[in-house]
């Protein structure tokens, strides 16, 4: 967070090939290495990762390479109804 330049619960954009999310940053006491970052399983976390499953129903979570910046001000962290409602047509 320090190299990014990003501060406790500022608004960031994770980006992936296969698309992207706005989340909060909050910083971790038990993160294993800088550069790393954990997003719980969800909703927001599956905006962002491979639909792929290789058979087991699930996707892979890790190792998906990523970017992460500031989000634009336009840009705001979606509650999970406008999230829903956005990204997977449901109420």
């Amino acid at each position: 967070m320090k190299i990014l330049g990003i501060k406790e619960n500022s608004p960031i954009k994770i980006s992936t090939e296969h698309g992207s999310v706005v989340v909060r940053a909050v910083k971790s006491l038990r993160a294993p290495h800088p550069g790393k970052v954990f997003i719980p399983y969800g909703p927001w976390a599956s905006l962002i990762v491979s639909p792929k499953t290789d058979g087991t129903g699930m996707p892979s979570f890790k190792g998906t390479q990523a970017n992460i910046e500031l989000a634009e001000a336009s840009e705001k962290v979606m509650t999970l109804q406008e999230l829903l409602k956005t990204h997977y047509r449901k109420e």
